[in-house]
């Protein structure tokens, strides 16, 4: 399954699927370099952060924020 990390409380981190599903995962669960916007894999007990897909996501937000604000 993939997701998204759109927030952390407390010992908890929300994320959201790629089916716009919310769920809770313990932060101790997640790669310590796990942070807000970062696209992960789960596959049974590993849970990876997808890098590449990571800076892509955040690359076309950031095209779209200039757009958005252009002069």
């Amino acid at each position: 399954m993939k997701m998204t990390v759109t927030e952390f409380d407390g010992d908890q981190a929300i994320c959201e699927t790629e089916n716009r599903e919310t769920v809770q995962v313990p932060r101790s669960r997640l790669p310590h370099a796990a942070t807000i916007g970062d696209w992960l894999e789960w596959r049974g007990r590993s849970i990876r952060i997808l890098r590449e897909e990571t800076q892509n996501r955040r690359q076309e937000i950031d095209d779209l924020m200039n757009e958005l604000f252009e002069d």
